[in-house]
This record gives structure tokens, sequence and C-alpha cells, in this order.
């Protein structure tokens, strides 16, 4: 008779994500999912980076706002640009040149809040169905805060190259390196945190059965295991250190 371990792999990923086995399973996708969305919102980040579209937008509200849609406010949104320092190194920019880099800045933006709202909705429908796990509702809090946070973060960002202090720069504007790498950092330890929460709640129904053949391997398995352990976390720390430093040599423009 083959044992609940060897079941478990035999069956593989529907043995987690299937409600039959877990009846925390959608619970588990849910934050999967918006763990995803967190790598797209990663990703359209780095484009509104590399199109120079950070600064167009010069003001922000956490719940944020239509863009302009007449041609009359275009025109005072462009406006209220040129009263920043980046437009003193960008006077040949059209309006349909801003209109482009604007739409990518509230492209973003808008793309955060809908995370938010790919979060908090599910959260707000599974606890009402009881489907959160047991002592799980405070990682969800946990999980909404650096949320939260990172929109406060973004926009602490972006106010350091929108400042009076930078009219006289010589070298291009961007933001400050620090805050840049600030920002990425928040948003790689929150998909993180969402990982990390999705796949401790599929493994739920499994937990007992892996702590029962753990006990069962040999002090041989278990050593080659620590050092796997060990080896992994060592891994993460440094891909942490490269994602930080990488933020940083790109704020400083180290890589011209």
């Amino acid at each position: 008779m083959a044992s609940p371990m060897s079941s478990m792999l035999q069956k593989g990923l529907p043995a987690v994500t299937s409600s039959a086995h877990n009846m925390y399973a959608p619970a588990g996708k849910w934050i999967l999912g918006t763990a995803g969305a967190v790598v797209g919102m990663i990703h359209v980040g780095g484009v509104t980076r590399l199109t120079k579209s950070g600064l167009s937008m010069t003001d922000w509200s956490p719940l944020g706002s239509l863009p302009p849609i007449t041609q009359a406010e275009w025109e005072e949104e462009f406006a209220r640009y040129k009263t920043f320092p980046e437009w003193q190194q960008r006077k040949s920019m059209s309006l349909s040149e801003f209109k482009f880099i604007y739409g990518w800045e509230y492209g973003h933006r808008m793309l955060g809040r809908t995370v938010g709202l790919v979060f908090c909705l599910p959260w707000l429908y599974f606890t009402a169905r009881g489907k959160i796990p047991t002592g799980y509702q405070k990682n969800m809090v946990g999980l909404l805060a650096m949320g939260g946070a990172q929109g406060v973060v973004g926009w602490w960002m972006v106010k350091s190259g929108l400042g009076n202090d930078r009219r006289d720069d010589k070298y291009e504007i961007r933001v400050k390196p620090v805050r840049l790498a600030t920002h990425l950092t928040m948003a790689v330890a929150t998909y993180s945190a969402l990982l990390w929460t999705g796949f401790d709640i599929l493994g739920l129904p499994n937990k007992k059965t892996i702590t029962e053949e753990a006990a069962k391997l040999s002090k041989e398995a278990l050593r080659h295991a620590k050092r796997l352990r060990t080896g992994s976390m060592h891994l993460n720390a440094l891909t942490g250190i490269t994602i930080i430093s990488g933020a940083l040599v790109a704020g400083n423009d180290a890589g011209k």
C-alpha cells in the first residue's frame, strides 16, 4: 500500500490545488494569482522607467483620478508638467510625446490599484465564506499593509525628482537611487510574501504527512536536506542583493 507521501507525489499538482483535497485551495490559488499580478506590475514599472515616464504625473492621491480626456485638459496637465524641473531638460517635447509618457505612468499607477482590488475583493469573499484558514487573517492584513505601503513609497520616490532642489541638476533628472531601490525591494518583498503565503495554504493538508515522513529520514538524508536548505537561503540572499544593487546601478546610470 502506497504511503500518503507517495500518493501525494504521484498525484502531483492536483493534490494541492484541488478543492477535493484542500478546502482552502481556492484561497491559495488566489494568493498566487495576486503574486503573478505583482510580477506584471514590476515589469510595467520597469518599462515606465525605461521610457522616462515616471515624472510625468506631478501629483498623487490614494484612490487615483481620471486621466485628461479633452484637449483642454491635456494642455492644462502639460502646462503643470512644465512647471517642474524635468521640463527644463525636455523642452523639445511635444504634447503627443507627453501623452505617451503620461499614459505609461498613469497605467502603472492604476495597475497598482487594480492589484489592490484583485487582493481585497476575493479576501472579503473568502472571509465571508469561511475559506481563509484559521490563523491566516493576520497574514492577509500584513500583505494588505505591504501593498498599501508600496503606493506611498512609490510617491515618496517620485517626489524626489519633482522638487525645486533639482532645477540646477547638470545630469538627467531622475528619482533618487536609494528611493528607487526601496520601491523595487518592497515590490519584490511583497511578491515573495504572497508566494510564501499561497504555497503555505496549498500545503496545509500535507503538513502532517510531510512531518511524519521527515521523521523517518536517516541522519545522512537530514544532513543533506539541511545543506540544501542553507544553500537555497544563501542563493535567495544573493538574488536579493543583486536586485537591490541593480536598482542602485540603474538609479545612478552606472551601467553607461
